[in-house]
Formats: structure tokens, sequence, C-alpha cells
């Protein structure tokens, strides 16, 4: 307080509402995690559509795509953009599980006025009929009557002389729903690429929805070879859901590298892809590896192209499932074809990937024709 004016310093004044701000703002933001995470655990598929999505190319190289500089590989790393290539509109469509998860995928880059790039992606998965199989137990006993107090009842086991009652049984849908956006910038050398995905969850009557955000860097280092590293829920993907409950993905890691040879003698193009996942604090018996609390995942692809007409894929993905596929080339279409098989531990059908890319400023110009 200023002595003679009675009035507060201006340089104090300051000082004291930059301290109250600050306050304000630690306190809001203790009240934001408190919202968020009072309710909340740590899920490992909750962000699952994305893992699962891809094109048939993709598919059948076993999703190998850090470092891949075609395709759709954004939806893995965003450093990646696919805008000068000539055919970047993607639409494709799985048949998962003997058909009982269908998903679509589109892919597709635009430009800004200001030559800024983006790259859209566009994901839906569903699975229909889900048996609701609680409340399927006759909880009578051992006699098998209700009501009677004898041993067994109500204690939420099926023992000798109770049975299930299958007319119990009900149906539910779900639904899942994701949208992407990505756009690129060079830094220090290195293509950089950042990406905000969000997520739209309908299970049965339940509602949820949420945000994550991934960052990626590409460069080349030799001849037809690239480098990749894509860091996903940067900031821990998180799904809220309408009973309150929010479920949190921790981040991952991935580093991948691609070369790509050429024959002289024959007209034959080969590409070879490798990328390693690195599941942060994060352990699963299907890890391939392990690095302290860390578990991880490998996975391989390669391309055998002919006269850049006919492509033969092989892959082997993360999850441990072997691929393979054909793609069609011509100059404006891409047709391609991907057969994934089971893996040793799991035998529920095989999954069927059918998708085609396409340059779209041809086919406008073909419409207005």
């Amino acid at each position: 307080m200023n002595e003679r004016t009675g009035l507060m310093d201006n340089s104090r004044f300051s000082i004291v509402n930059f301290e109250n701000g600050i306050l304000k703002y630690i306190l809001t933001l203790l009240l934001l995690c408190d919202i968020i995470f009072a309710q909340s655990g740590w899920s490992k598929y909750g962000w699952q559509v994305y893992e699962n999505a891809g094109d048939a190319r993709s598919i059948a190289m076993g999703n190998t795509a850090i470092a891949d500089d075609r395709g759709i590989s954004v939806l893995w790393n965003p450093a990646i953009s696919t805008y000068e290539n000539y055919r970047n509109f993607t639409y494709g469509h799985q048949s998962r599980f003997a058909g009982i998860i269908q998903s679509d995928l589109i892919s597709f880059p635009f430009s800004t006025k200001n030559d800024r790039i983006f790259n859209i992606l566009l994901l839906h998965e569903s699975v229909t009929k889900i048996p609701n199989t609680q409340n399927l137990l006759l909880d009578w006993g051992l006699d098998g009557v209700p009501n009677t107090g004898d041993i067994g009842e109500n204690n939420g086991y099926l023992d000798d002389g109770e049975r299930l009652n299958n007319e119990n049984i009900s149906y539910f849908n779900q639904h899942q729903v994701g949208l992407a956006l990505s756009t690129q910038f060079l830094l220090y050398g290195f293509d950089f690429g950042v990406a905000v995905r969000s997520l739209f969850h309908s299970l049965g009557d339940h509602l949820g929805s949420g945000i994550g955000l991934d960052v990626g860097i590409t460069r080349s280092l030799l001849e037809n070879s690239n480098i990749g590293i894509s860091l996903h829920n940067l900031i821990p993907g998180m799904i809220v859901w309408d009973s309150g409950y929010t479920e949190l993905s921790k981040p991952s890691i991935l580093v991948g590298m691609s070369q790509a040879v050429s024959l002289s003698k024959i007209p034959i193009e080969l590409i070879m892809l490798t990328d390693v996942i690195f599941n942060v604090s994060d352990q699963s018996l299907s890890d391939d590896f392990h690095l302290g609390s860390t578990g991880g995942n490998w996975r391989i692809g390669t391309e055998i192209s002919f006269y850049n007409l006919v492509n033969i894929r092989l892959g082997r993905s993360q999850y441990g499932f072997y691929s393979t596929g054909l793609g069609i080339s011509w100059t404006n279409f891409e047709f391609n074809y991907a057969y994934q098989l089971n893996s040793k531990s799991v035998d529920l059908g095989t999954n069927h990937v059918l998708s085609f890319t396409i340059n779209h400023k041809w086919f406008i110009n073909k419409l207005k024709q």
C-alpha cells in the first residue's frame, strides 16, 4: 500500500494478480485431473480399432508401415505423407473372424490455400449380435428347485442339479468410429508429423468418446532406405464413458526401417520392411520379447513388384498372424487383396481384406467428362 495515496503499488498489484492466476490455474488443473482420473483404469485394447485397421496392401505385409512411404502408412506414422502419390485415395474393407467383425477404412490427403497438407482417416468397426450371457444361471442349488435353501443355491456357481436357461440370452451390438487428422512439416532435416485421433464407441446401451495424440519422424538414410519412429498416445489416450469411467491407454514406441531394391536386368522391385513395437511399462503373454517392464513385438513384410503392374506380398503382424496378398496396378487405379491366416493360439477364422486406391483428380475429371 502506498503511504501517500493509500493505493496499492502497480508492481505489487501485478505480482499479486500473477500469483492468483497461477494458483487458479493449478487448482483448475488439479480439479480436472481429479475428475478425469477419479474413476479410471488402464486399458490395453481401448484403441484397438486403430491397431486392427489397414488396407489390403498393408495387412498383407503385416502392417509394417512405420518407414513405408506408400499406401496408408500415415495411420501408424503421422510423419508420412502420400499427397504426392498419384493414387492417394484409399478405401478398404475387412471381414475378420469368420465374418463376425466388419470394418471399413477411408483415407485421403488434401491441401489448404496456404499449401498446408493434411491427411484424413475415417475408420468404422462393427460387431453385431454379441450374446449377453448374464443371468443365464438358474442358481437353484443341488436339488434344482428354487427357494429351498439347499446347498449351492444362489452361490453364483453352476452346481450339480443346476442348469442354464437359454431363453434369457439377449444380444447387443458394438460400433466404433475413428477419425484422425494429421499433418507434416520439416524439422531439423527430419520429416515430422503430428496426428490427433478421436474415437466414438457404442457398446450396447453405453456410449464413450475419446481423444489421443501421436507424433512421428522419418528420414532417408541411404539410397532407397528409410527409417521411421512413431510415438502413439504421447498423452495417454482416454475414452470417457457415459458411466463416468475413463479408460486410459499407455504410450507405445514404434521403430521401423524400409529398403527398396531394384534389379537392373529384370523389371522387378523388392521392398523389405520391418517394425519393432515397444509397449511402455506393459507386458503380456503374447509379447515377442521383454525389456524390463516393457513388452514388445516385431512385424515384418515384403513386396515383390513385377513391371510395376503385379505385386506379391507377404508379412507377419505384431500379433503373430501371417498374411499374403496380391495387388494389380494401373496408372490411376490399384486393386488389392489380402488373406490373413490364423495364429497358433487363435482359431476364429481367417481374415479377408479388399481395398483399392485411386487418383481422385483423375476420377473427378472422368466424372466431369
